[in-house]
């Protein structure tokens, strides 16, 4: 079906159903001219309303009243410029006669705006207005996710009230608006990640984007091409293969994760690029991304291994925070315990449980090897098994509760040990053990050890430990 006004179709265009729910104004001087536009734009399933050049000055115009103003300019605008100026540039669209040399300052000046010279054809019309709706719907979901994510990746989300969670939150106040590199130590589920986050997103730059780089799945061939967009590096020759993160990131915050999983030959050219980066004494956005690093290890504890290059330590040693394990900070329990029985209640939509003085007791005392994120879980799994009642002590698995087992004797010569080998030793043992019990099943292995199935493959990659050869 056509319209023979317009001379088009008028049947309805494909448009997302973000689009259907946002509005449109129309400006235009004639009721003939705000009727043929609105029949064009009808068709985008959008809400349409109109309105002469006197009746802007009274209308909502700004704020999210109309998602966009299409306005028809016919003659110099500039008197009615009180009105416009109202309206956020980018929610306009002006369509100007070709003839008109002289738009008006204020049209002149509009940069964020889009204009379309007239005649202007329907489709063409139809097509500028669907793509900056597109574009503003866009940026209306990413501010909402931006708002989502930094309110919760918030300094007052930092949970505690001991001594190393005073110190996070000052790591936090102290580094969010530094572009240097920062270096976050701790044991595995102390919460590394969302500290990093938190730093992120209460930064001056929460907008760009956060970028989390897995250093025990990414494959070492892969990093170069990932973070420089180039590859070659082992052997020493760079070969271009596009832009990486670094470049394509602008002023985001990229997280390593276990900066150990680094190649040294890798750790050298990241180290390089910081350097240069340094040396030109930017502080902002231009700079490219802020790196911050992860591991079980502190920078010194790194250097001592070989498994961080001299460059890379120098840069960290003095933005460097150690997070302390749960077991360390027992007081911190009941508040960990009260931010995600709620969370978890609501998740569940099941009323708020609460914990029992013997159960919290009993996690006071346990050992915690995957500290926060075993607190979670087994707190997650309470919730789901009992009824609206107060969590007990028998809700909770079996390690919880009992005494803490005995840690054996180790012979301790006058001239003292190596801590961090005998250690490793210990580490390397227990997992080759567990692979002998399972016949070298990981999965089952990891339940022995009661560890995440990634955590032992992590672990069994620093140890050197094979499976198949146990």
């Amino acid at each position: 079906m056509s319209d023979e006004r317009i001379g088009v179709s008028v049947a309805p265009v494909e448009v997302s159903r973000r689009i259907r729910e946002m509005s449109v104004l129309i400006v235009a001087e004639t009721a003939s001219r705000r009727a043929e536009l609105g029949h064009v734009l009808e068709r985008l399933g959008c809400r349409v309303t109109t309105a002469d050049f006197l009746q802007l000055e009274s209308l909502p115009v700004e704020g999210k009243a109309f998602h966009l103003v299409v306005l028809d300019v016919e003659r110099d605008v500039s008197p009615l410029g009180g009105a416009l100026a109202r309206i956020e540039p980018q929610k306009i669209i002006a369509l100007i006669p070709e003839g008109l040399r002289e738009p008006g300052a204020w049209i002149m000046g509009m940069t964020l705006g889009r204009y379309v010279l007239k005649p202007v054809h329907p489709e063409e019309l139809l097509q500028a207005v669907r793509d900056r709706l597109e574009l503003l719907a866009l940026q209306e979901t990413t501010a909402r996710l931006s708002d989502e994510l930094r309110a919760r990746y918030r300094i007052e989300n930092i949970i505690g009230v001991s001594r190393g969670a005073e110190m996070r939150r000052t790591f936090v106040r102290t580094f969010a608006g530094v572009r240097h590199p920062l270096f976050l130590s701790g044991e595995r589920g102390v919460g590394k990640q969302m500290l990093a986050q938190t730093v992120h997103y209460s930064g001056p730059w929460a907008l760009a984007p956060f970028v989390l780089v897995d250093t025990a799945h990414v494959p070492a061939s892969a990093l170069s091409g990932l973070l420089f967009g180039d590859m070659g590096w082992i052997e020493g020759e760079v070969e271009p293969i596009g832009r990486g993160v670094t470049s394509l990131l602008g002023a985001g915050t990229i997280y390593i994760t276990e900066v150990s999983f680094l190649p040294l030959p890798f750790q050298y050219r990241l180290a390089e690029f910081l350097q240069e980066r340094r040396a030109t004494e930017v502080e902002d956005a231009s700079s490219g991304p802020r790196f911050i690093f992860g591991s079980q290890w502190t920078p010194e504890q790194l250097r001592r291994k070989g498994l961080l290059v001299e460059d890379l330590y120098h840069l960290v040693r003095e933005t460097h925070l150690a997070i302390e394990p749960l077991r360390a900070r027992p007081e911190d329990i009941p508040y960990f315990v009260d931010y995600f029985l709620e969370r978890i209640c609501e998740r569940h939509r099941k009323e708020k449980r609460v914990l029992t003085d013997d159960a919290l007791q009993a996690l006071a005392r346990y050992s915690w090897p995957e500290n926060v994120d075993e607190l979670q879980r087994i707190l997650e799994t309470a919730v789901r098994r009992t009824a609206p009642l107060p969590i007990d002590i028998t809700h909770l698995p079996e390690p919880i509760g009992r005494p803490a087992p005995r840690v054996p004797k180790v012979p301790f010569p006058e001239e003292g040990i190596d801590f961090y080998e005998l250690v490793e030793e210990f580490e390397r043992g227990l997992i080759v053990e567990a692979l002998r019990r399972t016949g070298g099943n990981q999965r089952r292995a990891a339940r022995l050890l009661r560890l995440k199935e990634t955590t032992l493959a992590a672990m069994r990659r620093r140890l050197n430990i094979e499976p198949d050869r146990v």
